[in-house]
């Protein structure tokens, strides 16, 4: 926090109990109204800043994630994991056709950004999906919860009680974001045990308030989320140390059973791709969407862009010399190479 006049700045540790506050009863999502609302009511406090958030042991109302980063058990290829969303501008006919390229072409986490799909469609995709998912390469499968609420709550009731059953190489659940649908949504929808990709569309929360991106990252972990978009991120974070700032606390054990699996997004192109393998191997996702889609929808464009950003990947698991091999001008450097140029 902040003070006038001379702006001095303060780092308090609190331990709280949820009944010592009153709000016990209302879970965590009472906690997090109580931490995002807290300024002290003293109008020297110019702000406050969350910085970390932790439990201190297990607790019923924060039950860490489904499965975490134990999504992808079972996968022949090492962290890191490409995830893409497909566009809301895949029509109903091409959605089936570009999922399936994408997990033929190594992607291991789909999420579907349309909205209000029909149960029939949702049957659909799924088998299509599974389609092309094997044992040594599982696949998960995200449906857009953050609509109206009676929408998120009949979608998750359908992936728990039918839609899940009927694809068992397929681990299916929904994407939704915390802020927009309210966090007492998102830990209701998490009671039915369906794996959660939390995302942000704003920082969190706002007035004199505000959330560090760890410490927000820690609470969505505690509270359930699998798969957690920690933000727009970038090589000088990454090089800086900020990126471990945040996505170390998802993959901590210490509170909970399973760890949450990070999504690092910011429009991943291979030299990225490389850079992030070359420097990270905790389980994380690669969340990306542009660069895959920048030549449209076509089935080969798709492989071809997956392609370029599993080998960036597996140059950089390797640690070998990017410049080498920009230098060598291989065909799969080739491709690297048009892909950031198109950018």
């Amino acid at each position: 926090m902040s003070t006038t006049p001379d702006d001095l700045r303060l780092s308090l540790s609190v331990d709280l109990e949820l009944s010592s506050i009153g709000v016990a009863e209302r879970g965590s999502a009472g906690l997090v109204a109580v931490l995002g609302g807290t300024s002290f009511r003293d109008p020297a406090i110019r702000s406050v800043t969350l910085s970390a958030f932790s439990c201190l042991r297990n607790d019923t109302f924060f039950p860490g994630p489904v499965h975490g980063t134990g999504l992808l058990d079972g996968s022949a290829a090492p962290a890191p994991w490409l995830s893409v969303p497909v566009p809301k501008t895949a029509a109903r006919q091409s959605w089936d056709e570009v999922s399936r390229a994408l997990v033929k072409a190594g992607v291991q986490v789909v999420t579907d950004l349309s909205l209000n799909v029909t149960d029939q469609e949702l049957t659909a995709r799924a088998a299509a999906v599974a389609e092309e998912a094997t044992t040594g390469r599982p696949v998960a499968l995200f449906f857009n919860a953050t609509s109206r609420l009676e929408y998120a709550v009949r979608l998750v009731e359908k992936i728990a009680t039918t839609l899940q059953p009927t694809v068992p190489n397929v681990t299916v659940g929904i994407r939704m974001c915390p802020v927009a649908m309210g966090f007492s949504v998102f830990e209701y929808l998490r009671t039915w045990n369906v794996p959660i990709f939390a995302y942000t569309l704003t920082s969190y929360p706002s007035g004199r308030t505000s959330w560090s991106q760890a410490a927000y990252a820690s609470m969505i972990h505690a509270m359930g989320g699998d798969v957690v978009n920690i933000g727009l991120l970038s090589i000088p974070a990454l090089r800086s140390g900020t990126l471990y700032e945040a996505i170390m606390p998802l993959l901590s054990t210490r509170n909970t059973s399973k760890a949450s699996l990070p999504a690092l997004t910011g429009g991943v192109e291979p030299r990225v791709a490389y850079e992030y393998a070359a420097a990270v191997r905790d389980p994380v996702l690669l969340h990306t969407m542009t660069p895959i889609f920048r030549g449209g929808l076509e089935r080969r464009s798709i492989r071809k862009r997956v392609k370029a950003l599993r080998e960036a990947v597996e140059a950089g698991r390797q640690s070998l010399d990017i410049e080498r091999l920009f230098a060598e001008r291989n065909s799969s450097v080739r491709n690297w190479q048009e892909l950031e140029e198109e950018g």
